[in-house]
Formats: structure tokens, C-alpha cells, sequence
């Protein structure tokens, strides 16, 4: 095989390995507003696993990506709170699954957006929300507009920050 020929099938080998990771592996995503404090920030890098719901199912406070169902190319990233069979309810600002509060670490304050459900998680589905519990600061599974995500609409699961420009400083 002549060096070009070599070259172009390194070029196209490459490129077929760069799309696959792209779209079944891991990509770059960044958090566009606030719907996550304190966990996540606003203009956050993340590393998003595109691989891990291939082969296994959300699980309780995993944090995913998936497609806005109102919009489309949009992503929204929230925290699985409830999966298929859970009863989830909002009472008195707590969040309970199956009848028992939730123990939150991850939180600031308790839900001020009122009481909600309670609503039964669907098969092939779940039940969404963001960490800031503020009035109005997260539009999630409560909301007409998101409801409960189905499987298909998860892009991936949120592993690592990658930078969080709010912590960069000026030299």
C-alpha cells in the first residue's frame, strides 16, 4: 500500500473511532443555568458517559443528560429521584419515594415550589429533578413541559466536572 493510501485509511479510521466515541462513548457537555446548584454550576465542563445506560438503568441520585422533550437540540442534566415503580411525593418542602423522606446531602434548602403528586414512576421511565429547590428554579419531572423522562431521551450520566470556570482566577 503507497503512503497515501496508508494516510487516508488512517484518516478515515480515525475519523470512524471519533464518531463512534462521540455518540456512544463520552463527550463534553456544559451546564447552562443554575437549575443544579450547588452541585453543578453555571458554565460547568462536564464529562458525560454516554456507554453506562447501554448496558444498566438509572439509578436513585444518579445525575443524567437527556434531551429536552419540549425543545428541540436542547439537554437539560438533572438527578434521578424516582424509577419505575416509585411512588414519588412532594409534601411539606420533602421529597419522599415510597412513602419515606429522602435524605438529600446534596441540597441547600427544602422544596419551595409547593406540594406535588403523588405520581407513579411508568415502566421504561424516571422521575427527575434539579438540586436547587428554590421557587421556580428548576424545570423538571414536575413540570407539564419535562414529566417523566423516558429511557430513550437519556443521553448520559454526568461523571466528572471537568472545570468549573467560576473557580478560575485572573493572573
Amino acid at each position: 500500500m503507497s503512503r497515501a493510501g496508508l494516510l487516508g485509511l488512517v484518516v478515515v479510521v480515525l475519523f470512524l473511532f471519533i464518531s463512534l466515541v462521540g455518540n456512544y462513548g463520552f463527550v463534553l457537555s456544559k451546564v447552562n443555568g443554575t437549575s443544579m446548584r450547588p452541585t453543578l454550576h453555571d458554565g460547568d465542563r462536564l464529562l458525560v458517559n454516554k456507554i453506562r445506560f447501554l448496558l444498566n438503568k438509572p439509578k436513585i441520585g444518579d445525575v443524567i443528560t437527556f434531551r429536552d422533550p419540549s425543545q428541540d437540540n436542547r439537554f437539560l442534566v438533572k438527578r434521578v429521584i424516582g424509577i419505575p415503580g416509585d411512588l414519588i411525593e412532594i409534601k411539606d418542602g420533602f421529597v419522599y419515594r415510597n412513602g419515606k423522606m429522602m435524605k438529600e446531602s446534596y441540597i441547600e434548602t427544602k422544596v419551595e415550589d409547593g406540594d406535588f403528586g403523588p405520581i407513579r414512576v411508568k415502566e421504561g421511565t424516571v422521575f427527575v429533578m434539579g438540586d436547587n429547590r428554590h421557587r421556580w428554579a428548576s424545570r423538571d419531572s414536575r413540570s407539564q413541559s419535562v414529566g417523566l423522562v423516558p429511557y430513550d431521551f437519556i443521553d448520559g450520566k454526568v461523571e466528572f466536572i471537568l472545570w468549573r470556570p467560576s473557580l478560575s482566577a485572573n493572573l
